[in-house]
């Protein structure tokens, strides 16, 4: 792709860089200040106007939701841990004895894990999971999971309790407190184990930790998830996992395998954290020179294979993976850089890292490529597909998203960057949208929920951008009015899960903001439309968009019921009649908010 200079030029040269709506000369820009106890906890809070429109929502839906009770509640107490503030609270464990599953019941959680649950991080030798499972069920297991005939590792134990925690999650085709309260036991099992390892670190030291962090994202505990994820990384660091061995291999396949296997889902997790917090990255690639797994399925690893790949493999939906994150971690850390980038820098950056993205779409096998119905696919090769398609559409969004905030004078010439935005949005809200039968296990889908609140946000963003006036000579494959029922629909379902997912409801909350702001804009444009047609009834409104491009605020009204609104109603919007704030940082302030020190101060 060509980067228009020229545009690009004249759109650098006012005020003497990136033109932004809403950044004419505020004396503000670029005042740091720290605000709410963001200092320690590694987010910042810029005092600006977005900084202004977050805690607005807060304090508008937070309060309404509930989150300034308990949350609060709890923050006024100190009764949290400093390394799980703001994290969703669940009922403590009992000091019950806990069971192994039977055979049956086992193999099928198993199953859910592995077919289900983890179709990308398959970090795992599935074959070694089934044995240590098999060595459990002839103990008597207590709360520590320790058997009576210690014939397993702790940290093999810790394994597969993690495994069976997680799939309890998905089991249920609602998330039903008795399924959760029994994850919660398999989750203690497997802590209370982890919290007794001596001797030297293992490679299971690793993977069961990974398991903790991917167990507490999926059930709302982002914040312990990633403290976690510290020590994790600093295991795998401590074994050279990031580091390809020299000289011939001492250990077996399954071993050599599963430690590329391992680091790379735990850089993978890094990254998207990262992004999803808003906090620099754990790993750092330039330290990496880890091969990435073979093409080896888990059944084929006890034979020592290592031909050429023949057919498909369920290995290669989780090396795509790891190549997708990498691409969409070096694109996060261009735009969170503390070096300054002009805008032909950011034009330049977005347009190099779409083709690498092109590059990566076009390498993947037929059966992970979208080609294929998903109907015709296995269920593992289905989950990978969706798993794969969120992901590519989340890293065309997160790289073009910033530049929805320009001025239409270099929008003409940043068409295509815009186009494959609106084109990620689209897919993922008509992706999820169009698949109801995901949603049962919703809240647990802790990426789905991230990437969705991206397309939401993104789709109220532009259609706001577009009741301003602006960039009106870009083309959109879909109507303003159908993207804004695809965003609705989508963060209904948001508002469906709040109940059991704290980073569910404060997406909400930042969601039902922008799309306040968008009824506000319609609200007005609508009236001062119906003003200019009553002084000249039979003239043409001047600047008057095509019916299309308009919203109708009656059809936005369908997740919170709305009055009549009118241009200088305050009584919904607060009083406050002034420009969203379109600032070049909006994207990084609104990713990291919702789990944010920021979200739990009482603003009153």
């Amino acid at each position: 792709m060509a980067v228009d200079r020229t545009a690009a030029t004249r759109q650098e040269s006012r005020e003497g860089g990136c033109t932004v709506s809403g950044m004419e000369d505020d004396p503000r820009a670029g005042e740091m200040a720290v605000v709410g106890g963001l200092e320690d906890a590694g987010e910042y809070a810029e005092s600006s106007s977005t900084h202004a429109f977050l805690r607005r929502a807060w304090e508008r839906f937070g309060h309404r939701e509930g989150l300034g009770g308990a949350d609060q509640q709890g923050h006024a107490e100190q009764s949290a841990s400093i390394f799980t503030f703001g994290d969703r609270r669940l009922p403590p464990v009992g000091d019950a004895m806990v069971v192994v599953p039977t055979a049956e019941e086992g193999e099928a959680l198993l199953a859910m894990y592995f077919d289900f649950a983890m179709p990308c991080y398959r970090y795992l030798h599935r074959p070694t999971v089934a044995k240590v499972f098999a060595e459990m069920q002839h103990s008597q297991v207590d709360l520590s999971g320790r058997p009576r005939d210690d014939t397993t590792t702790t940290s093999s134990r810790a394994v597969v309790w993690m495994l069976l925690a997680t799939a309890s999650l998905f089991k249920a085709t609602e998330r039903l407190a008795a399924s959760e309260q029994l994850a919660e036991t398999y989750y203690a099992a497997a802590v209370a184990a982890l919290s007794r390892e001596t001797g030297r670190a293992r490679l299971e030291s690793v993977q069961a930790r990974l398991a903790v962090c991917l167990y507490l994202l999926h059930t709302g505990r982002p914040n312990e998830a990633w403290h976690n994820l510290g020590t994790t990384v600093q295991l795998a660091f401590a074994l050279g996992l990031h580091r390809t061995r020299a000289g011939p291999a001492t250990e077996d396949v399954v071993v050599q395998e599963c430690r590329k296997r391992t680091l790379w889902a735990v850089a993978t997790l890094d990254t998207y954290m990262s992004v999803m917090l808003g906090r620099p990255a754990l790993i750092d690639d330039r330290e990496v020179n880890q091969r990435y797994p073979q093409a080896l399925d888990d059944d084929e690893m006890a034979g020592g294979v290592s031909s050429e790949l023949v057919g498909d493999r369920i290995i290669q939906a989780s090396i795509y993976h790891v190549k997708l994150a990498r691409i969409a971690k070096r694109a996060a850390q261009a735009q969170s850089s503390t070096q300054t980038q002009s805008f032909l820098q950011k034009v330049e950056t977005a347009f190099a890292v779409m083709e690498e993205l092109a590059v990566w779409q076009k390498s993947l096998p037929v059966i992970l490529s979208g080609v294929v119905h998903p109907s015709s696919l296995i269920p593992i090769f289905r989950r990978q597909t969706m798993v794969l398609r969120l992901a590519h559409a989340h890293a065309t969004m997160l790289v073009t998203r910033p530049l929805l905030l320009v001025e239409s004078v270099a929008a003409a010439s940043l068409q295509p960057c815009i186009s494959a935005c609106l084109e990620g949005t689209t897919e993922t809200l008509q992706m999820l949208s169009g698949s109801r039968s995901e949603f049962t296990t919703f809240s647990a889908f802790w990426f789905t929920q991230y990437v969705a609140f991206n397309a939401v946000s993104i789709a109220y963003v532009w259609l706001i951008q577009r009741k301003r006036g602006r960039l009106l000579e870009v083309r959109a494959a879909l109507s303003d009015d159908a993207l804004l029922r695809e965003a609705e629909a989508v963060q209904k379902h948001f508002a469906g899960a709040v109940e059991m997912n704290a980073p569910s409801l404060r997406y909400n909350v930042v969601l039902e903001e922008l799309r306040q702001e968008l009824l506000r804009l319609s609200a007005k444009t609508d009236s001062r439309k119906r003003s200019e047609l009553g002084k000249h009834p039979f003239e043409q409104v001047s600047g008057s968009r095509p019916q299309e491009e308009l919203i109708e605020v009656a059809n936005a009204g369908s997740i919170t019921q709305v009055a009549s609104i009118s241009a200088d109603s305050g009584m919904l919007f607060g009083g406050l009649d002034v420009d969203f704030p379109f600032e070049p940082d909006l994207w990084l302030q609104l990713d990291s908010f919702p789990f944010s020190d920021e979200a739990f101060n009482d603003w009153n």
